[in-house]
């Protein structure tokens, strides 16, 4: 049975579109094309380092999305404004 390790992780825009769907092609519609791949591996990372000890960032409940935050984002830690959208790291 899964854990809540943290229910209050608040992550961008690219960040919850790999985590919920593993889905990274939509970071083309903004970037270039190597600038949408290492915008992919930074945020792919970030994801990885926040899964370690066995834990798993889920999408969590959107009452408690952001629709405009200026705090950085809890995985990547980018600090450009924008949604914030609630994930929870599992257990």
């Amino acid at each position: 049975m899964a854990t809540i390790v943290d229910d209050h992780v608040m992550v961008c825009d690219d960040c919850l579109m790999i985590i919920a769907n593993d889905d990274a092609t939509g970071l083309d519609h903004f970037l270039d094309e190597e600038s949408a791949a290492a915008r992919e591996r930074e945020v792919r990372d970030s994801i990885y380092a926040a899964q370690r000890d066995g834990n798993t960032l889920v999408v969590g409940d959107s009452e408690y999305d952001e629709a405009f935050s200026t705090s950085s984002c809890d995985c990547c830690h980018t600090h450009l404004a924008g949604a914030r959208h609630h994930c929870v790291l599992m257990g």
